[in-house]
Parts: C-alpha cells; sequence; structure tokens
C-alpha cells in the first residue's frame, strides 16, 4: 500500500506540475491580454442619406472601433517614458469596398474604391466610429447598391498591421467583422483583395473619409474620435 500511494502522489505531483506549465504557457502566448488584438472592430454598418442640398444620396460605411489594450511595451527602467496604459494612438483604418456593376463581365470591370483615416488616439472600452462617404453622383453613375458586394477592413496600430487570419488560414475571431462573409475563406480574400490592390487607382479620392467632407453631416455622426488629418500639411 505504501508504494501505491507513493506511485499515485508522484502521478499527482506530475500531472499538477503539467497543469501548471500549460497555464504558464498559456499565459505567456497571450500576454496580459490573454490574446485579444490591441483594436477591434464592433460593427460595420452601411446607409444610404442625403447630405446637405445633394439631390441624391450618398452611401456612408460606419466602422465601429473599440481598443482593448495598448501594445506599446515600453519599460521606463530602460530610459523611455512609460506608455499610457488607457489609450492607443495612431490607429489606422483602411476599408475596401467592391461593387461589381452591372455590366461587368469578370473582376477585372467591377468597382474599387478604397480610402484611409487615422485615428489620433482611442481610450480604451470606449468603443468610436470611423466614417467613409462614396459620393452620391458616383452611385447614381454606376448604379451602385447601398452596400458593396464585398468590402473589407484592415487595422494598424502604431504602424503595425493587425493579422486578419490566422497561421492556418482561418480569420482570427476578434477580425470576423473585418471581412465581408462572402470572402471569408483565405483564398477568396486573397483574391480580392489582389483585384482591389491593382483596380483602386482608378477611384483613387472617390471613397472620402469623415473629415473630407464638405457638407454639413454632423446631426448623423454617431461618437467619432479625432484624426491625423493627411491633408493637414497642405493647409
Amino acid at each position: 500500500m505504501p508504494q501505491v500511494r507513493a506511485v499515485f502522489a508522484y502521478v499527482m505531483a506530475v500531472a499538477l506540475s503539467l497543469t501548471v506549465a500549460l497555464a504558464q504557457a498559456t499565459k505567456t502566448e497571450g500576454g496580459a491580454t490573454g490574446g485579444k488584438a490591441p483594436v477591434f472592430i464592433r460593427a460595420v454598418k452601411f446607409e444610404s442619406m442625403k447630405l446637405g442640398g445633394q439631390d441624391t444620396a450618398w452611401n456612408r460605411m460606419l466602422v465601429e472601433l473599440q481598443a482593448n489594450f495598448n501594445p506599446d511595451s515600453k519599460d521606463p527602467k530602460d530610459g523611455k517614458k512609460a506608455a499610457n496604459k488607457q489609450w492607443v494612438d495612431k490607429v489606422k483604418v483602411t476599408v475596401t469596398q467592391i461593387y461589381k456593376g452591372q455590366n461587368a463581365k469578370d473582376a477585372t470591370e467591377y468597382n474599387y474604391y478604397r480610402s484611409s483615416a487615422t485615428v489620433l488616439t482611442m481610450e480604451l472600452n470606449k468603443p468610436r466610429s470611423v466614417l467613409f462617404y462614396l459620393p452620391g453622383d458616383i452611385v447614381k453613375r454606376d448604379r451602385l447598391r447601398k452596400e458593396p458586394d464585398f468590402y473589407f477592413v484592415q487595422l494598424e496600430v502604431g504602424g503595425t498591421e493587425l493579422a486578419i487570419f490566422d497561421e492556418k488560414g482561418r480569420i482570427i475571431p476578434e477580425q470576423q467583422l473585418a471581412v465581408h462573409k462572402q470572402i471569408a475563406d483565405k483564398k477568396f480574400f486573397d483574391n480580392a483583395k489582389d483585384g482591389a490592390d491593382r483596380g483602386v487607382g482608378a477611384n483613387q479620392g472617390i471613397l472620402r473619409p469623415q473629415y473630407l467632407m464638405l457638407y454639413p453631416v454632423e446631426a448623423a455622426i454617431p461618437p467619432s474620435p479625432e484624426f491625423i488629418r493627411d491633408d493637414a500639411g497642405s493647409r
């Protein structure tokens, strides 16, 4: 019996040590944030709305963001200023819209639109919306619906792009809303992105971030952040 008890105690000790090791490994892999992305997309919405005195409604795309944590891991011991853990700076949002169009024969004839906006700073756990507008005249001319056939949203934090897919080609859970459901497969996404990268140049500057809008839209804007304006240097 003593030998049985000794073997049992040894097995339990090994099991306990393995459990602790596994927990520590999981904690190390995910860090203090449990593997979450520093910023994620809470919602993507499309609307059609009249702006100012315009005759034709514009298409608006809303991307709602939320910050989880500040990925800047500066240590004050090395002489650098410690990061503010309650805020995340320089969050760049790049949206790509893809419309098939009524007469397009293949992807080379689709309408591709892309625009970016860089959020100055975001407070943790305080959702903020970034808006993009497609002019009514373009909507009318090209007979575009309110929602594109496909879209995807790319995020950067402090100049580092956040991954949409993991190493196995699966969408990262917090990035589910970053990609239209019909191109959620990695192969379809890569094809759509490749076509967009080649096609967006023809429509450069048409899809506009909210801070470039000339028409009164303040009453319709949900809580939004401040932006680093790309056009500030020319004013």
